[in-house]
């Protein structure tokens, strides 16, 4: 039944496609954004329940913003789609609360979030928002659609004060996405063309320049890449010539054995070092 909904769902985008451009790039856009969030467990309620939480409030939704801890430096983490801050707690429970205060978002629509639909520009302001409440973030570490999230934040606003970042599983770009929802709706190149129209009266920056390419190119803070070899879900060839081509500070880390969602031991170990460990170097120069 649902394979027949989707299947009926694209044909009548694509019929509507010549017809009614500004109806269909209208529905289109709002199937795209439709959420699909995962439950909240009770072990994740009762994570969320040692933070602080606030909410951003937006048209159509209020972003939940957890913090944990009161040290000097900030970190900010962003999930990504079908996902939810509760993915954050291996790193978080490995930081110490006296050296940093944590913030971690749940999208919107995602987690304790509010809304029905979540779109990359709202996420955008949401992190934006909480980076420029609190003066900025020394980490911003990101997974999946929250990487590109991250990017898209930068390329939005080059100003934007954070220090370092962490990109994690990261799709190539928008064109990663709009593949997704073409082959699953077999939607048509028209369809496609009235969509892309919406997402750029949307986004600000042009959805063909929102790509880790140009993140990689035009970013100037220290970034660490991590991603796996074998996923599936974001392939690490387009990532990997990404990072060969650009000439900034980037470093790479690829795993090995693991899966899209990096939950491994040994990839939480490697992110928490990575944090405390430059911390630390400049602690040591500051003396």
């Amino acid at each position: 039944m649902k394979k027949l909904l989707t299947k009926l769902t694209g044909s009548y985008l694509n019929a509507t496609a010549p017809l009614f451009p500004k109806l269909n790039r209208e529905l289109a856009f709002r199937l795209l954004c439709k959420a699909q969030p995962v439950p909240i467990s009770e072990e994740g309620y009762d994570f969320f329940g040692t933070a602080e939480t606030s909410y951003i409030e937006m048209p159509g939704t209020s972003t939940a913003v957890h913090k944990w801890g009161q040290g000097p430096k900030k970190i900010l983490f962003l999930h990504g789609w079908m996902s939810h801050s509760k993915r954050w707690k291996p790193y978080i429970d490995a930081l110490d609360f006296s050296e940093y205060t944590i913030y971690s978002l749940d999208a919107p629509a995602h987690g304790l979030s509010k809304g029905k639909r979540m779109n990359i520009e709202h996420y955008r302001q949401a992190a934006e928002t909480i980076i420029l409440d609190v003066g900025g973030v020394d980490y911003l570490v990101c997974h999946s659609l929250g990487s590109l999230v991250g990017a898209y934040a930068f390329l939005a606003n080059k100003q934007i004060p954070v220090n370092n970042y962490v990109i994690m599983g990261a799709p190539s770009g928008m064109d990663t996405i709009f593949g997704f929802f073409k082959e699953t709706l077999q939607l048509s190149n028209k369809t496609m063309d009235n969509l892309g129209v919406k997402v750029d009266s949307v986004l600000k920056v042009p959805s063909s320049s929102l790509t880790m390419a140009h993140f990689f190119e035009e970013v100037t803070q220290p970034v660490l890449i991590v991603h796996e070899q074998s996923d599936a879900v974001t392939p690490i060839s387009e990532i990997k010539k990404a990072a060969e081509r650009a000439q900034n500070n980037i470093t790479t880390w690829f795993t090995t054995g693991q899966d899209h969602n990096l939950t491994g031991e040994e990839t939480v170990n490697t992110i928490v070092n990575h944090i405390t460990e430059t911390h630390k170097k400049k602690q040591e120069l500051c003396i």
